[in-house]
């Protein structure tokens, strides 16, 4: 009985590590300025949009994000499982493409108007974002944008992964 007993517990630590797979693009060297991929876990934020969100900022904590620098002067950002109120019935994974961006000696400052999100390949012209600014460094990234109705809406997280590439 020992023996099936030790052997199950074996065939479960080997299930458990293949859930974990090593990713060999990973360099535990990368610095910031070779950077051009990032990994961030936040908190999205909306404020009160009237008769919605209860007269309380709406507020989604471990949202899982990503920056993509895709050109010399462009990122891609990626947001999964967001909504912005607390009557909107599903979460959506959401892609804000081609946010300009400059870099600063300890990171980059972002900034955007009239940029029309993704949903997959589709544009989502209801939730144009009229205005961004934000933020990443090494450590953290943050934005403030303004989603069709919601405006004001902030999303900031602690970066968790650098990458060379993606």
């Amino acid at each position: 009985m020992k023996k099936i007993f030790f052997i199950l517990a074996a065939a479960a630590m080997v299930a458990c590590q293949g859930n974990n797979p090593v990713n060999p693009e990973e360099d535990k060297n990368t610095t910031f300025d070779k950077a051009r991929y990032f990994e961030i876990l936040g908190t999205n934020t909306v404020p009160n949009v009237e008769g919605e969100n209860s007269d309380q900022p709406f507020t989604m904590d471990s949202v899982r994000a990503e920056v993509l620098i895709t050109t010399d002067s462009t990122v891609s950002v990626n947001l999964y499982q967001i909504n912005f109120s607390s009557k909107m019935p599903v979460t959506i994974d959401m892609t804000i493409p081609d946010v300009a961006f400059s870099r600063l000696t300890n990171g980059i400052v972002l900034s955007g108007d009239s940029i029309i999100p993704m949903m997959g390949t589709r544009p989502v012209d209801r939730y144009l974002i009229s205005h961004l600014d934000g933020s990443l460094t090494a450590d953290s990234f943050r934005i403030v944008n303004n989603y069709g109705p919601y405006q004001g809406c902030i999303y900031a997280g602690a970066v968790t992964k650098m990458l060379e590439s993606n």
